[in-house]
């Protein structure tokens, strides 16, 4: 018989392994149900509908609108004309675009200040779609248990079929905003004749089926995790909060013990500790916890802790919209700094808009020709004249040198035109700056524009006489 001989390194691998098999924690994947949020009514609800269901109605309709004949909002790209009731802007009035960022950027940094995240609470596109999304839901499946069971596969057959149609109505909400975010770059009358007849564009199609597709999968399916992981707002909003900043917060120090409702119980706080604040949550937070960065002060919560306050016979307010420490208006220099800056930015960009002139007009020396001399020794100056038509009307146009006419032209509205401009002077006339006047004949509206008359034979003289 042949004996093998055990190899000491080799043996204590092998126990080590078996060792190491049988003390393994088997491994549990963890599928978490979805956070399906409870509705409930109160003066935050309220106020979302106050100023969500305008921004809503502005958003649908103002491409329906019309002015003068066209859309009243039109982003014409392809003209390169932004047509916003009676403003017309064009493509070098983007740089106006600056300065309501500017003002924006100052805008957000006051409400932040003040009131918190009112606009992620109110009056963000995320949080109207979103609420409207889930109003839809509970409409249509039920209520937030029915909702949960579904999730765990025990709902009937009828609350399946309910699910189903709820992704239908799902998808012709988002069908529905993508038509209307296009009208404002295609418009409605020649989006509609162009789908009967078949003749579509591809790049329309493309944004059509990308934006309803966003629209779904955020407002349905993402959700807070845009507030949570995808939104920069929140993120730096801790920068522009002090201490006197409007936020949801909750009293620890009156809920605090937590337990359950018993009058008789003194030591108790008035946390009853029921989770409803949690439950109506849009972004899944408790605010029991303290300020987190998912918190959009949409006063949810609020409505949830007061409604159950009420029922159990004591004062509202655990859960409160107001500041740590309350100051007056005047004491606040750096939150109305923000205030007088932001106005100050849309009020100059108001003003440039208003006052751009309906024509554009500019000169542009001939780089090929200098000067030139005539037969009747006369000295021509050539420039090339530059026009363009800002306004909705036609305009005709007529230039003068001086007291003659240099040129006639007409402008339709939106034009651009360039024309050579000969300007004769005699030989002994000096370089100096001229105006040329433009006029528009039919309502008479005048501009000056300068140029620089070159001569270098009265120069030349003029340097050989000083030596």
């Amino acid at each position: 018989m042949v004996m093998i001989p055990r190899i000491p390194l080799l043996s204590a691998l092998l126990a080590s392994t078996r060792r190491h098999n049988s003390n393994r924690i088997p491994l549990h994947v963890v599928d978490e149900p979805p956070h399906r949020v409870r509705l409930t009514n109160g003066l935050f609800r309220l106020w979302r509908r106050v100023i969500g269901w305008p921004l809503l109605a502005l958003f649908f309709i103002t491409p329906w609108l019309s002015w003068q004949g066209k859309p009243a909002v039109f982003f014409d790209l392809n003209a390169q004309q932004f047509h916003i009731g009676g403003w017309l802007l064009w493509s070098e009035d983007l740089l106006l675009l600056s300065g309501l960022l500017i003002g924006g950027a100052f805008a957000l940094f006051f409400v932040s200040m003040y009131a918190g995240r009112l606009w992620c609470g109110f009056s963000c596109p995320q949080t109207v779609w979103t609420f409207m999304f889930i109003w839809l839901e509970e409409q249509i499946e039920g209520s937030r248990q029915m909702r949960r069971k579904l999730d765990q596969g025990k709902g009937t057959r009828q609350q399946k079929v309910r699910r189903a149609l709820k992704f239908v109505v799902w998808g012709l909400l988002s069908l529905a905003t993508a038509i209307t975010m296009i009208a404002y770059f295609y418009p409605l009358a020649q989006w509609w004749a162009d789908v009967i007849q078949g003749d579509i564009s591809s790049v329309a199609t493309f944004w059509l089926i990308l934006i309803s597709t966003l629209t779904f999968l955020n407002a349905g399916w993402l959700r807070e995790s845009v507030c949570t992981h995808m939104c920069p707002y929140s993120r730096f909003q801790s920068v522009m909060f002090d201490n006197q900043t409007r936020t949801v917060r909750y009293d620890t120090g009156r809920g605090e013990p937590r337990g359950k409702h018993n009058p008789d119980n003194t030591s108790a706080g008035d946390c009853i500790d029921c989770g409803l604040c949690v439950q109506v949550c849009p972004t899944n937070i408790d605010i029991r916890d303290g300020l987190q960065i998912a918190c959009i002060d949409c006063g949810a919560c609020i409505d949830a802790c007061d409604k159950v306050m009420r029922q159990i016979g004591r004062a509202t307010g655990l859960i409160t919209y107001q500041p740590e420490q309350q100051l007056s208006p005047l004491q606040r220099w750096r939150l109305w700094g923000y205030g007088v800056l932001a106005a100050t930015a849309f009020i100059v960009v108001t003003l440039n808009t208003l006052l751009q002139p309906p024509l554009h007009a500019s000169l542009e020396r001939d780089r090929l020709t200098l000067y030139q001399l005539t037969p009747d020794d006369t000295l021509i100056n050539r420039y090339t004249l530059k026009l363009h038509n800002r306004s909705h009307r036609d305009m005709q146009l007529t230039v003068y040198d001086q007291q003659h006419a240099v040129l006639h032209t007409t402008l339709s509205a939106g034009q651009r035109a360039a024309h050579s401009l000969d300007i004769e002077r005699t030989t002994d006339t000096p370089a100096q700056t001229l105006a040329l006047r433009i006029e528009d004949q039919h309502t008479g509206y005048q501009q000056e524009l300068p140029l620089h008359f070159i001569n270098p034979a009265v120069r030349g003289a003029r340097i050989a006489a000083r030596e």
